[in-house]
């Protein structure tokens, strides 16, 4: 089987809690190829549709191990058309509820599936992290929330 790590957004104004950035970072090195996604608000529909205020610090608050693709986005998703290749995404990063959420769906849509590795992702608080999980448990399914 062939499996990936995706990060999403771990990023200087996400990062709610840094202990969970340190652990991302070390995790990267269990894998042999890593995805690392940076929300930019440069050409965001959500700054203009949602009126808020995107990042005030876009800067990664880890380093991407040496062969990692790096990449911008300006939406929810992190889903490239390059995945394919894959038959697992290990996911992590922030906000559960939003951005994990969002690219989960767009892989199983994808015919990947999508295993939110929950010690490894948070959102703004607790709560919409709890709430984000249980919707992916729905969605995604029990078994590919570890």
């Amino acid at each position: 089987m062939k499996t990936a790590l995706l990060i999403i957004d771990v990023q200087k104004s996400a990062v709610i809690k840094p202990e969970i950035a340190q652990n991302i970072e070390r995790l990267q090195y269990d894998y042999d190829v890593v995805y690392v996604s940076k929300y930019t608000n440069t050409g965001s529909p959500l700054l203009k549709l949602l009126d808020w205020s995107g990042y005030d610090d876009e800067t990664l608050v880890f380093t991407p191990k040496e062969n990692a693709v790096t990449f911008t986005k300006t939406g929810y998703s992190s889903y490239l058309p390059e995945m394919k290749n894959f038959d697992e995404i290990h996911i992590t990063g922030f906000d559960t509820e939003a951005c994990v959420y969002k690219t989960a769906m767009d892989l199983i849509e994808h015919n990947i599936r999508p295993v939110v590795l929950k010690d490894y992702c948070f959102s703004s608080d607790e709560e919409m992290h709890d709430m984000g999980l249980k919707i992916l448990e729905k969605n995604i399914g029990e078994r590919n929330i570890r």
